[in-house]
């Protein structure tokens, strides 16, 4: 008798290890577009999907909440990092700073990319810090209104003949309003924290298994999204749990179509332009046929575009046009936005590596060795009357070159603005194209058009494709979407007879 309580005893053992409750938290991007993290847990290990900062303009106190890290989420085993987008990326300086010590999972292309955003000041500044800068390049910034450079690493206090100190740990944006200063992080900081960073990652394949603990394994699959973007299944011995990552449109030149996952469980899927329906093959030829318009009535050619990917998928499209005869190979192209820069010369690199050619870029953008059209330079000008094909970030106008070019471009009539990223109404793009006065009371005159052609976001239509697989009883999560357009994907979702969905809520668990 003994020995039969013995065995039913360890068989409940046995198969509460095997069917342990596993949940997930949302803890961003639910009932809302960014600030992307999950925590996928159970009583034995906890994995983070994603990291990253809140962008949206209507949600209340976004910058204390990019200033926080949930304490569970320190305690994780690992983090799997769907891609390099800041709203996906962006608070992992802030968590690794915090006491996060596990690994990160991501495809290589993802990891080179985050670190590039890293090393161009991203993520730093959510940092409570003893900061210092040089006494003297203060009291110059006083007369030039410039930017005063901000340090926290030692190694730069030997280069500083004349140090001030922040009197307590405080943000960078906070101890600016203290010091009435204009403070920009440290490259070399960043360069050097950056390294540290790059410690905790481990690069993996797409469709290959990765062991993350005993009883649980990820697959990284193709998302289309951007470089080394990946959906990412999660295989328990009870159930596949799968988390879309951000979807591509099916139509980038660089990426492609996203592969679709097999059969899962559990369902968190991306819905950011989920409810609508766009014929973006199309587009691709308005968006030639105005260019070269505007180009023969000798206009400028303004490009305000998002410095990861976007940038970089307008370029290459216009070395397309070159190759085709559409574009002049003379015509003076420009990209002066350092944080776009940056990116295309990292996509540039790995074009050149001969022995990579995976996970980045479809196979004959690799053949064509270089994204970029002739005469494209990769550079800060000064006259901006000439005719010429200038791209800056960021596509908002609110923000960076973009913001600093708005007063000088949009008040003039001879330059052409192609709008090639999704713009927030309430910004200087969204009023510009509008007609309506921009936030410094003026007008713009100059000529204005949107294109959706270079969207990195699925459709109804494509998350419909991506669901082939999918039994339409399985449980859906909708993320990555605002209340209301989780509604309308849920109800257009009904139609075609899927059955078992839902809105995922910030800090409500799963299971």
């Amino acid at each position: 008798m003994k020995k039969l309580v013995s065995i039913f005893l360890s068989l409940i053992f046995f198969l509460k290890i095997i069917y342990a409750a596993v949940s997930v938290t949302p803890y961003g991007a639910a009932e809302t577009v960014s600030g992307s993290c999950f925590l996928l847990e159970d009583e034995n290990f906890s994995i983070i999907v994603d990291c990253g900062i809140f962008m949206d303009e209507d949600l209340e106190d976004t910058e204390n909440k990019n200033r926080i890290i949930e304490p569970k989420l320190l305690k994780a085993n690992a983090l799997c990092l769907t891609h390099a987008h800041l709203d996906h990326s962006g608070k992992i300086p802030l968590l690794i700073s915090s006491g996060f010590v596990g690994k990160i999972y991501s495809t290589n292309a993802t990891k080179e990319i985050a670190l590039e955003l890293f090393k161009d000041r991203n993520g730093f500044d959510l940092i409570k810090r003893n900061w210092f800068w040089s006494l003297s390049q203060k009291e110059r910034s006083k007369h030039k209104k410039s930017f005063v450079i901000a340090h926290w690493r030692p190694e730069c206090k030997e280069n500083i003949k004349s140090l001030e100190y922040s009197k307590e740990l405080t943000y960078l944006d906070d101890l600016g309003k203290q010091e009435g200063l204009k403070f920009l992080l440290c490259k070399n900081c960043c360069d050097l924290e950056t390294k540290e960073i790059e410690k905790h990652f481990i690069t993996v394949d797409y469709n290959l298994e990765n062991n993350l603990s005993e009883n649980l394994t990820v697959k990284f699959i193709n998302a289309g999204h951007i470089p080394g973007s990946a959906s990412l299944m999660f295989n328990l011995k009870s159930k596949r749990i799968l988390f879309s990552g951000d979807l591509g449109s099916g139509h980038s030149r660089f990426n492609g179509m996203f592969d679709i996952p097999e059969k899962s469980d559990l369902i968190f899927m991306e819905a950011t332009y989920g409810s609508n329906r766009k014929n973006s093959i199309k587009q691709y030829k308005f968006f030639r046929k105005d260019l070269v318009k505007a180009i023969s009535k000798n206009k400028i050619v303004w490009i305000p575009a998002l410095s990861l990917n976007r940038t970089q998928k307008v370029l290459y499209e216009l070395k397309l046009m070159q190759e085709e005869g559409l574009l002049s190979q003379q015509l003076p192209i420009y990209s002066v936005s350092p944080s776009a820069n940056s990116i295309t010369s990292l996509y540039q690199k790995e074009l050149s590596n001969v022995e990579s050619q995976k996970d980045w870029f479809l196979k004959d953008i690799y053949q064509k060795g270089s994204i970029l059209p002739k005469e494209a330079r990769l550079q800060m000008i000064r006259n901006y009357t000439k005719q010429m094909i200038l791209f800056s970030s960021s596509g908002d106008l609110d923000k960076g070159k973009s913001f600093q070019l708005t007063p000088t471009m949009l008040s003039n009539k001879n330059v052409f603005v192609m709008l090639v990223s999704y713009v927030s109404p309430l910004s200087n793009a969204g009023l510009a194209l509008k007609g309506k006065k921009l936030h410094n009371g003026s007008k713009s005159i100059a000529s204005i058009k949107q294109y959706d052609v270079f969207s990195d976001h699925a459709d109804f239509d494509m998350l419909q494709k991506w669901l082939l697989n999918q039994n339409k009883n399985t449980k859906i999560y909708i993320i990555h979407s605002t209340k209301q357009h989780s509604q309308d994907i849920i109800k257009a979702l009904r139609k075609e007879g899927f059955k078992n969905m839902d809105t995922a809520k910030i800090g409500v668990s799963i299971n």
